[in-house]
């Protein structure tokens, strides 16, 4: 019990430092983003599965998009599974991509 405590209290430690306020992040080439989680992650389901037919399909109907590299971003959101939310700096759009997208 005191084991599981400690991993609880790490875990709650990490995601306050990765979502703490004011600690922007710049986005990098090649990553994908996407209105919802769920999107996100139906997007990275299609891209394991090769189906390029689809994500494209996905694509055109603007829930998922290329991300622009060298965005000033804010952390607002993340999972355990490494998805991220995102909000661009002077804006109030937030969109959801993988922790890789940043640095």
């Amino acid at each position: 019990m005191k084991k599981l405590f400690t991993i609880a209290l790490l875990v709650f430690i990490t995601s306050n430092t990765l979502i703490a306020g004011g600690n922007y992040k710049t986005t990098k080439d090649g990553y994908i983003a996407a209105v919802s989680e769920e999107s996100l992650d139906k997007a990275i389901d299609l891209m394991a599965a090769n189906d390029y037919e689809a994500l494209q399909k996905l694509m055109d109907s603007g829930l998922v998009f290329w991300l622009k590299s060298g965005l000033r971003v804010q952390i607002v959101d993340s999972t355990w599974t490494g998805k991220i939310k995102i909000r661009p700096k002077g804006t109030l759009i937030e969109v959801w991509t993988v922790m890789e997208a940043v640095e």
